[in-house]
């Protein structure tokens, strides 16, 4: 068995291959959804924080993390949702996404509706997703096997696999 972390911030991948190696694998990737890794590769991807982060591209990084989910396999993954954005209006309202959430002239004008928010335009911006249409774009290529608020703690996740 072996276990891989990506990310596209080498300073982290440094990190993790001075502290974690040689227990885990790791490689520093971009924000082109390409993954260095064979297809039908991985039982199990954990994309925790990933799509929080990632909107242009969402189709095709779900396409890239099919392509590289064995045929049993599962994909963990998390947003940012209407949940999400309940509990930074609540518990969470003191953390700098609240924060920066509320000072959104884009959130305060499409609050009541929309699809997908995105708050910035480079690798640190924060990404909200109406749950029912993420779903709805998850399920053309995924069987979802479950919804989660709050499993990442303001994050909802998501657990799918191949159809």
């Amino acid at each position: 068995m072996q276990i891989w972390g990506v990310d596209i911030d080498a300073d982290m991948i440094y990190w993790c291959k001075e502290h974690l190696e040689p227990l885990f694998n790791f490689a520093v990737t971009t924000t082109i959804p390409h993954l260095p890794f064979e297809d039908r590769y991985f039982d199990l991807i954990y994309a925790g924080s990933l799509f929080t982060h990632v909107d242009d591209l969402t189709e095709a990084w779900l396409l890239e993390l099919r392509r590289i989910l064995s045929p049993k396999g599962r994909l963990y993954l998390t947003i940012h949702d209407n949940q999400t954005i309940k509990l930074l209006h609540t518990d969470f309202q003191n953390i700098f996404l609240s924060k920066k959430l509320r000072a959104s002239d884009l959130y305060n004008q499409t609050k009541n509706d929309m699809a997908v928010l995105t708050i910035g335009r480079n690798t640190g911006s924060q990404v909200f997703y109406d749950i029912d249409y993420f779903c709805k774009k998850l399920s053309k290529l995924y069987k979802i096997h479950s919804v989660t608020t709050e499993a990442y703690n303001y994050q909802t996740a998501i657990l799918v696999g191949r159809k």
